[in-house]
């Protein structure tokens, strides 16, 4: 079964935030955590139940070389929808709140 990937406006705010925080601290990682964020969302597709159920239909990918921010989508029927990048230090509200968008 193929998986169409959609992202969110709020999950690609969130993953150009975190990608410039990451420049601040060292010039060119933010580059870097982006490329490993996009090595994530490429891989979705081919399994995209592998990853724990988080919370109802939630489930979250880490990311690569940045272990702590995680890739947090749902799928539904034939589709992946992204809808959160962020550090697990983040309070599960912001993420219930996300989800409840979808809806």
């Amino acid at each position: 079964m193929s998986y169409a990937v959609r992202t969110t406006p709020h999950a690609e705010e969130d993953m150009l935030a975190a990608a410039r925080w990451y420049d601040e601290q060292l010039p060119g990682l933010g580059d870097t955590f982006l490329d490993c964020v996009t090595e994530i969302v490429l891989s979705l597709p081919q399994q995209p139940l592998i990853y724990a159920l988080r919370f109802s239909d939630v489930r979250r990918a880490p990311v690569p070389r940045f272990t702590s921010y995680g890739v947090f989508y749902a799928v539904r029927n034939e589709e992946i929808i992204i809808f959160a990048i962020l550090h697990g230090k983040r309070h599960p509200r912001w993420l219930r709140q996300r989800r409840k968008r979808l809806d």
